[in-house]
């Protein structure tokens, strides 16, 4: 099951795919308000709108590739990312393997409703852009209110996965003057406006039996910048949410990043440009397209 969020007449309204075959979405507004309101209300049991798709009761609201797609949950209390989960990554950036790395994740937060853009929508680039840098990764949606659940619970509380675009200003305007800017906050680089990438859908659990199976794989302009599997991670889908409820409660609807790979712009040198297309793909969820604009 891959649940959307689109928009109608000025609306965001949720919908729902049978299977990853299906082209028409199913309109779920009769239901739920929201992915969000859905999400709360089923607790991680999608039984009910399994029932409401097996009855006919869903009314078909259009093809996928013709609906304006807005984030699949739109939008989450909670964005959590994570960064430096990755080895060759840390290494790409300049970094060593050292103990504090595989310790705890290193995690941050950025704003949900102004950084989060959906499939097929644009990245705006700040009119300073300077090095603006793609990074895909696999998301995490939490299904369950969750706190202190262990790595081996940790799958029950999960809803489905989705794709991530954890776009980055590397060289941001307003810390230039800043002699070690990257003691600031990761913030800084990662909280500019449509800078977040979400979709194209949620895709349930019981489509993704093993999250550590999957390959990403980043284009720019058809070409290949990042392939990587999920099983180099260095703390697992599990092992995050585990981290994370010990310490906060994790709620429906809220989206953990789970961190990039290898192969970013940082290291190559081959930053975002405006009518640049950057297209995130993940086996078993798809891909999450979008254009590169000047703002």
């Amino acid at each position: 099951m891959r649940f959307v969020s689109y928009w109608e007449n000025g609306a965001v309204r949720p919908g729902v795919l049978v299977d990853a075959s299906a082209s028409s979405v199913l309109g779920l507004s009769t239901l739920y308000p929201s992915i969000l309101d859905l999400l709360e209300a089923c607790n991680g049991d999608f039984s009910s709108i399994s029932a409401a798709i097996e009855s006919d009761r869903l009314p078909e609201v259009g093809a996928l590739s013709d609906l304006e797609l807005a984030p699949p949950v739109c939008y989450p209390r909670k964005m959590l990312c994570v960064a430096g989960n990755y080895i060759d990554h840390i290494k790409e950036g300049g970094g060593t393997l050292e103990a504090h790395h595989t310790q705890a994740p290193w995690v941050f937060t950025v704003p949900p409703t102004t950084v989060l853009t959906g499939h097929r929508q644009p990245i705006k680039l700040h009119p300073q852009f300077r090095k603006t840098d793609y990074e895909g990764e696999l998301a995490i949606v939490i299904g369950r209110r969750a706190k202190g659940v262990s790595a081996a619970d940790a799958g029950k509380y999960i809803a489905g996965y989705t794709i991530y675009n954890d776009v980055s200003e590397r060289s941001p305007f307003m810390t230039e003057h800043v002699e070690k800017p990257r003691e600031l906050s990761f913030w800084y680089t990662k909280s500019f406006d449509t800078y977040g990438p979400l979709g194209p859908a949620v895709v349930t659990c019981d489509e993704i039996p093993d999250p550590q199976a999957l390959t990403i794989r980043v284009l720019v302009n058809g070409e290949e910048r990042q392939r990587c599997e999920t099983r180099l991670m260095i703390f697992t889908v599990y092992d995050l949410v585990a981290f994370l409820s010990s310490f906060l409660t994790l709620e429906p609807g809220d989206v953990i990043a789970t961190g990039t790979p290898s192969g970013v712009g940082l290291a190559t040198g081959k930053f975002l440009n405006p009518g640049d297309r950057v297209q995130v793909s993940i086996d078993s969820i798809g891909t999450l397209e979008n254009d590169v604009v000047a703002d």
